[in-house]
């Protein structure tokens, strides 16, 4: 069954030194509407956001047990990555043109999701033929809608 939630995701990415991770930070906030649901593997968080270049697009967060994160970003710059605290993994985004390899390494991962709302932190970096492109977080905060909140 599928729960409607409302869904705040904030993004943040370090500008300037990424070695010592000095510099500014570039946070962007959105609210989106989405549903979560049951599946074998743990849960499945699905909505509906825009993109920075302002397209629509389906992001997936697929919550596999407290500490491993499969997450499918829609769009025409579509990314699919996994979070796992401590490891490295490759992933791949389609930029339009042609496809790049990725490398997400998860330096925190905190997650407190569940059928009835939560929290998902990560912290992590992200390589581009073995350099540092880009220190990031994402959080995304998970409530149920109000269609569901009875009195």
């Amino acid at each position: 069954m599928k729960i409607p939630v409302n869904v705040n995701i904030k993004t943040e990415k370090l500008l300037g030194n990424l070695l010592d991770e000095t510099g500014e930070t570039e946070t962007r906030e959105a609210n989106a509407f989405g549903y979560i649901r049951t599946t074998k593997e743990g849960l499945r968080l699905e909505f509906m956001e825009n993109t920075p270049d302002g397209e629509s697009a389906v992001t997936t967060v697929n919550l596999l047990g407290d500490n491993i994160v499969a997450m499918n970003m829609g769009g025409s710059n579509g990314t699919y990555m996994v979070f796992e605290e401590g490891k490295t993994h490759s992933c791949v985004l389609s930029n339009g043109y042609y496809p790049m390899e990725l490398r997400i390494r998860t330096k925190q991962l905190k997650n407190t999701i569940s059928k009835n709302g939560g929290k998902l932190d990560v912290n992590y970096t992200v390589d581009i033929i073995g350099s540092r492109a880009e220190n990031s977080r994402i959080s995304l905060s998970v409530y149920p809608h109000e269609d569901i909140i009875t009195s």
